[in-house]
């Protein structure tokens, strides 16, 4: 995905942008775990997105990329590509596993008034 941003307004002191939507947050996040280079803990990436995406956004994300065995859950709870070196920290920071789900990528359209 090109993560080209959606500028509304810019001047010296503002910055306006669109938020993302929900088609592109999965590549959002998994184009972030990969510049990190290392296995993250999910509420880095919360942390990473906060201001632009709320955490049940990024939760739906990261569900999405696990159902495509695009990232994977380590022991510890850290999420990683498969491709990632992984080693134990000693700290489990989770208590439950995630659910791999993935999302409805093509919303239907809908009509926000009726001309009827």
């Amino acid at each position: 995905m090109n993560a080209k941003k959606k500028v509304l307004y810019e001047d010296t002191d503002v910055l306006v942008e669109i938020a993302p939507r929900d088609p592109e947050l999965p590549d959002l996040v998994y184009s972030y775990i990969k510049k990190k280079g290392k296995p993250v803990f999910f509420q880095e990436i919360v942390r990473e997105f906060s201001g632009i995406v709320g955490e049940d956004r990024v939760r739906r994300a990261v569900s999405h990329l696990l159902a495509l065995k695009k990232i994977v859950e380590f022991p510890d709870g850290s999420l990683g590509t498969p491709d990632m070196e992984w080693k134990p920290t000693g700290v489990r920071r989770r208590r439950r596993r995630r659910v791999a789900k993935l999302m409805d990528i093509e919303p239907e359209p809908r009509a926000l008034y009726s001309l009827a």
